[in-house]
């Protein structure tokens, strides 16, 4: 898709694992995102979603590099460049995973073009055939779920 905008929503696992390596798929798609190459969408619900995970123990534990000043000031800066929706009225029922409804509903009020993440149940998302999948792909033809890997493969707007 030469040419075209690219507008992602991004996974809380693709936000993770960008902050724990910069220089892993999912940290050059959230550069990108950052210096506006493409269109990250977000929302109040998301962003919440991010800094709670970001914040739980294990995961610092885990990983130190979670427990740096940057990591705040890079998701001010991911705001800050979104498409951000305080409030979205959409409404979108994911009954095998209530937590991933945000991510959907976000999806269809920004009219995105990539749902990115390393999550199977999303990914199958867009050739499965329970009540879910279909609805998604109806409310939103265009949206292709993908790893962050799959995503930099065939875009090949990033470096």
């Amino acid at each position: 898709m030469p040419g075209s905008v690219h507008r992602l929503v991004l996974d809380t696992n693709t936000i993770v694992r960008a902050f724990i390596n910069v220089n892993s798929a999912s940290g050059r798609i959230v550069t990108a995102c950052q210096t506006r190459r493409l269109v990250p969408l977000l929302s109040s619900p998301t962003l919440e979603e991010y800094r709670a995970v970001l914040a739980r123990p294990e995961l610092v534990e885990r990983y130190p590099e979670l427990d740096r000043p940057e990591i705040a000031a890079s998701l001010e800066r991911l705001r800050y460049v979104s498409d951000f929706y305080r409030r979205i009225t959409t409404r979108f029922c994911l009954p095998r995973d209530p937590r991933d409804e945000s991510f959907l509903e976000l999806a269809i009020a920004g009219n995105a073009t990539h749902l990115i993440t390393a999550d199977n149940d999303l990914l199958s998302l867009t050739k499965a055939h329970d009540d879910a999948a279909k609805r998604l792909r109806r409310q939103l033809p265009g949206l292709s779920v993908l790893t962050a890997e799959d995503f930099m493969r065939w875009h090949t707007i990033l470096p």
